[in-house]
């Protein structure tokens, strides 16, 4: 037999391994090994000395995600995100207690909202909803490699919430599972036991606790609170405005690079229309931005105290009014896992968009501009700006080829890059009201960028650069068990960094995704990358603080080919494309159902040698090969503009929205006369309605249940 261990502790081990192992080897089940993934030092001593009395070796399981594939070589991790987590999610959904609760929600968003709170990827934490399909994933996968035919293994997996549905997927993956005893929380066990009035006080004492001390160590703070509605705050939130959340890129007065405001530099916006939201202490707002800011005519709101340096930002503190206690509450089983859960994120929800209402309406915010998709927050924030007639306006900032839950979107408005996108949303169960197509939004860059591009490649060509390849990398973890790892990206470096040594002619443009780690992400390739660049013919695009604020089309535009290292994510390959240079993928994470794979073996490529190979013979003859690095089949789904007006077109729809605010007007019918407006000009095909013909998205699962596969 072969046995899996999720986390191991003494606990876990007395409690259920244990007495299963003597079972199976009182039923003649003798031998086998027990694989553990993660768990305590001591108790995996207490385990091994347990082998007398089990029969059973017990050791840890050493494996890399980057190996861990199935029959047809698909990567599991990546497979299991995707398509495996979409089956499970419709056996949730359709559980009568999880329709019971999403019914209540409006437009679809409470059910986006606790399908994407299962769905986010976090397959380093345990347990989660997310990380289980792979663990028993992994189990069926140590199976096969080790004893081909042998019979199913048992996976002791940590009990959490939706048990049932990933039991019954282990049964079809060939896995046995067994749920074991949740760890003890003490904080989870407290909040648990706390009903919705008392959590409630619980967080009026906290914000209490924060003003009290914002008072007492930084009295010269603004405190913007909940019930202020006088003076200097009242006068300039009257007006309807523009909240747009930052996310570590400002450059108001460089359009050349990323901006969370690219669309207002675009467009006839007033500055003093817009209210960015600091929310995020990684990117807090300090005294140059807040000058470039106020030079702009803008005002900022900051959300939480880490989230600014300057001692005069107006922070926002909520109190929750006694009305949400007051709010109706669902009749819900008790001592149940799955219904203790949905009570848990019903408060949470309802608790979010309280807090958001609450700053849409002291800040004026009717419109709330955001990229940010990858966690449940945004349905929240849609259903409060509902509540004081306000709307959600989303855009698209990556390129996805797939459907995911992780994507998932429940909103007013989306800005997509084209058609395609609409029906990549529609297949990851978003709901959208208006879907409008606008083209890629960053391509009024191009052009901007030319004259730095020459710069740079006249400076490589001055150190005897002749052909200049790009690289684009997708960021890394050093973790090489849930992610992909360092390993992989340090090859692809060191192949690129090696022959810019051993090829007096050959330049090469690094363009990290995190330039701020890269070295230290690289290890002892770093010493390569400080040898390449004394040569002159190697130059690291590395500004910015968490991701770089420089564009992928920067470095496309100095070279001849751009190269991304990463087929599971595609935004800069396919901006350098629209820039028009030939552009290579590099897919050695193993995404072979990717529709990516459609542009042929002149575009994408498995391995560095043959990936190296074809830009000799792509250089060796002076046009080049034909087709190489071509993505004319594929460019009217990536931008069917092309023409390089996105960001206008965004930013002049977002400025009508505003205008129908500002007239009085409620929000469907703003919306109804911008998509109308909007689709006179550009085409009324642009404007679309994503899986919202329905309020209830329960009652769309079956219409929906046939769009689960993840290739387009």
């Amino acid at each position: 037999m072969m046995y899996f261990i999720e986390r191991l502790t003494l606990r876990v081990w007395v409690g259920w391994v244990l007495p299963q192992l003597l079972r199976d080897r009182v039923g003649g089940r003798r031998g086998g090994r027990c694989y553990v993934f993660d768990g305590s030092r001591p108790a995996m001593r207490v385990a091994r000395m347990s082998r007398w009395l089990t029969g059973v070796g017990v050791e840890w399981c050493h494996f890399r995600a980057l190996e861990v594939r199935d029959e047809r070589g698909v990567q599991l991790r990546l497979r299991t995100i995707t398509q495996d987590m979409a089956d499970v999610l419709d056996e949730v959904t359709n559980n009568p207690l999880f329709r019971h609760v999403a019914r209540n929600g409006s437009s679809g968003r409470l059910w986006t909202y606790l399908t994407k709170i299962l769905g986010t990827i976090v397959v380093h934490e345990c347990p989660s909803f997310c990380r289980t399909p792979f663990v028993i994933q992994l189990c069926a996968w140590k199976l096969r490699r080790e004893r081909p035919g042998g019979q199913w293994p048992v996976a002791f997996l940590d009990q959490q919430p939706w048990m049932d549905e990933l039991v019954r997927y282990g049964a079809r993956s060939g896995v046995t599972v067994i749920p074991v005893g949740r760890p003890l929380k003490l904080h989870a066990g407290l909040r648990r036991q706390l009903t919705p009035e008392l959590r409630e006080w619980v967080w009026v004492l906290k914000t209490c606790w924060q003003l009290a001390r914002l008072r007492l160590h930084r009295q010269h703070r603004r405190i913007l609170k909940t019930s202020d509605r006088a003076g200097e705050i009242r006068a300039s939130c009257q007006r309807s405005r523009v909240g747009v959340q930052y996310n570590g890129h400002l450059n108001l007065k460089c359009p050349e690079r990323h901006s969370d405001l690219f669309f207002w530099q675009q467009s006839s916006l007033a500055g003093n229309d817009l209210v960015v939201v600091f929310k995020d202490p990684w990117y807090p707002l300090d005294e140059p931005q807040g000058t470039e800011l106020t030079a702009c005519g803008m005002e900022a709101v900051v959300l939480a105290p880490l989230a600014t340096t300057l001692p005069t930002a107006p922070v926002f503190i909520h109190r929750p009014q006694r009305k949400y206690w007051e709010r109706p509450r669902l009749a819900l089983p008790r001592r149940n896992l799955n219904a203790a859960w949905l009570r848990d994120q019903m408060s949470d929800y309802r608790a979010v968009q309280d807090y958001w209402a609450a700053l849409c309406d002291a800040c004026g915010i009717k419109v709330f501009v955001t990229w940010f998709k990858y966690d449940a927050v945004h349905c929240a924030i849609a259903e409060a700006l509902r509540q004081v007639g306000g709307l959600l306006a989303m855009y698209q900032r990556a390129y996805e080829f797939n459907p995911s839950p992780e994507t998932a979107v429940a909103t007013d408005l989306f800005f997509g890059f084209s058609k395609r996108g609409a029906e990549i949303e529609r297949r990851s169960r978003s709901v959208i009201q208006y879907h409008v197509t606008t083209g890629y939004l960053g391509d009024h860059r191009f052009p901007l960028l030319q004259p730095a591009a020459r710069r740079v490649r006249q400076e490589l060509e001055r150190h005897g650069a002749r052909h200049v390849l790009a690289y684009c990398d997708e960021n890394s973890r050093a973790d090489e068990r849930w992610y992909v790892g360092n390993t992989l990206m340090r090859q692809h470096y060191a192949f690129l960094l090696e022959r810019v040594l051993m090829e007096p002619w050959f330049g090469l443009l690094v363009k990290p995704k995190a330039p701020s780690t890269l070295r230290q992400r690289l290890g002892p390739v770093s010493e390569l990358l400080q040898r390449a660049e004394a040569t002159g013919r190697c130059v690291v695009y590395q500004d910015g603080l968490r991701h770089s604020s420089i564009p992928p089309a920067a470095a496309a535009l100095a070279s001849d080919i751009l190269v991304h290292g990463h087929l599971t994510a595609g935004t800069a390959a396919a901006e350098a494309t629209l820039a028009g240079v030939p552009t290579l993928l590099l897919d050695r994470e193993g995404w072979s159902i990717s529709p990516l794979h459609q542009l042929g073996g002149q575009v994408v490529f498995t391995d560095l040698d043959r990936l190296w190979k074809a830009c000799l013979e792509h250089w060796k003859h002076p046009g080049g090969v034909p087709g190489f690095g071509d993505w004319s089949p594929m460019l009217d789904d990536l931008d069917p503009f092309r023409d390089g007006r996105a960001a206008q077109r965004m930013g002049t729809y977002l400025n009508w929205l505003l205008d129908g605010f500002k007239a009085g007007k409620d929000r469907e019918t703003v919306m109804a006369d911008a998509a109308e407006r909007y689709g006179s000009i550009w085409g009324q095909d642009k404007i679309t309605t994503v899986n919202a013909s329905h309020p209830n998205r329960p009652e769309t699962d079956a219409r929906l249940a046939d769009s689960a596969a993840v290739g387009v």
